[in-house]
């Protein structure tokens, strides 16, 4: 298969700290690099959740947000397919 360049910038302490993280994990920079955009396109999607720092969270903020994630998860919570939906169920 051909191969193509692929060059990016990002600041000295993000790279170092990727590659402190990846070398603890047995990778170097391009394999993550590669395993991130083989992800994205197996799953049709960004691989992981984007969310910001989570020291700019209260405390009430974060456990709503894991109080969200369990719900998603949880097979019996009723579902909706649409808000239409959600709010003629409500009335």
């Amino acid at each position: 298969m051909a191969t193509t360049v692929l060059q990016t910038r990002v600041d000295t302490k993000t790279k170092q700290e990727a590659e402190n993280l990846f070398e603890s994990l047995g990778l170097d920079i391009p394999t993550a690099i590669r395993l991130f955009l083989r992800q994205s396109i197996n799953q049709q999607r960004i691989p992981f959740d984007i969310v910001p720092p989570q020291y700019n969270f209260t405390e009430e903020t974060l456990v709503a947000i894991d109080e969200a994630r369990r719900i998603s998860k949880d097979p019996t919570v009723k579902s909706y397919s649409s808000a239409k939906e959600l709010f003629e169920d409500c009335e």
